[in-house]
């Protein structure tokens, strides 16, 4: 059963009438529709108060939809992000099982992934590693900022029959978990759009089990290739703070990311961990499938690079992305 503590003091919290309260602080913390809400601050696309009102829109939308509707009447609802962005995210959310399935596939290989684990995962969105992890874990949990998000992964189980795992709207940068809670935490494409990376790392050390491990996908700064969001290319090459001016104008969209270097990357988790692994990632078969011809031939000249010890190396310098292990022993 996962003990839930305040976010701030760690106090215990306990579940009565309307809120959660901390004992210590006294603080209150208000569900959202059954889930309960730890935030300390918002996502960086939504404030509190829009982040709510999405919220009711998508529960309202819940129960008229299968999981590709309520992606569509999601993204109408976004006056921020392009026409043709909107059915791109769509398409990758549907496909996130595929990612979800290869990532899995990896830890299981690596001896990471038993099925009496507990696994939290952080950035957990449309739910495609939830819904595999779910059946594969003695308890998962999945943990976003964005409430709205959480209230569409309903969808995904909802469609399969499945129960819901445990979900939890709250910051990476202030998990509300006791020490030493989980063996294995997860983030894809989750630690570059947090506000601060560095206490990320710090708070899935700390809820970790002495042997447990965090697994991290993670797009590079410095990729050959085009941003996997916003399919720009030479983002990262830029100065910080004219990334998201340079998206806004390119693809009249936000960009609240903060791309990490191989570099910046490597120096951030040996503060944290002692044992290390990083690879270039590869690429999902199911998100292959749907890319177009040369794309495609792209992934196949990629996949063949990372056989080769040289350009592997170079790969993990200006690669697109990374698949990393973290052990705290």
């Amino acid at each position: 059963m996962i003990r839930f503590t305040c976010p701030l003091c760690r106090g215990d919290v306990a579940e009565g009438g309307e809120a959660w309260a901390c004992g210590a602080c006294g603080r209150r913390f208000i569900p959202q529709h059954g889930i309960p809400d730890f935030r300390v601050f918002p996502d960086p696309y939504l404030g509190f108060e829009q982040d709510r009102e999405r919220t009711e829109a998508v529960v309202a939308a819940l129960d008229g939809h299968d999981l590709a509707g309520l992606l569509q009447h999601y993204w109408s609802l976004s006056d921020t992000t392009p026409r043709g962005f909107r059915e791109r995210f769509a398409q990758n959310a549907l496909r996130a099982e595929g990612k979800a399935r290869r990532i899995l596939g990896l830890l299981e290989d690596q001896g990471l992934a038993g099925s009496g684990c507990r696994v939290l995962e952080i950035g957990s969105g449309s739910g495609g590693f939830l819904s595999l992890a779910a059946r594969r874990f003695r308890e998962v949990v999945g943990l976003d900022i964005a409430m709205r998000w959480l209230h569409v992964s309903r969808r995904r189980f909802m469609d399969r029959c499945r129960p819901t795992p445990t979900l939890v709207c709250a910051c990476a940068e202030h998990l509300p978990f006791p020490d030493g809670s989980f063996d294995l935490v997860v983030l894809t494409a989750t630690l570059e759009c947090t506000r601060d990376p560095e206490r990320v790392l710090a708070e899935c050390r700390r809820v970790l089990t002495d042997t447990g491990c965090l697994f991290i996908n993670a797009a590079n700064r410095f990729s050959l290739a085009a941003e996997p969001r916003v399919r720009l290319w030479g983002v990262g090459f830029l100065p910080r703070r004219w990334q998201a001016p340079y998206v806004r104008w390119r693809r009249k969209t936000p960009f609240e990311v903060q791309l990490p270097s191989f570099w910046s990357l490597d120096r951030m988790t040996r503060r944290h961990f002692p044992r290390r692994s990083f690879a270039p990632a590869d690429v999902d078969d199911e998100t292959v499938n749907a890319l177009p011809p040369a794309r495609r031939l792209q992934v196949v000249a990629y996949r063949c690079a990372r056989r080769f010890a040289i350009l592997r190396l170079l790969l993990m310098w200006f690669g697109p992305e990374w698949d990393i292990v973290l052990r705290k022993a």
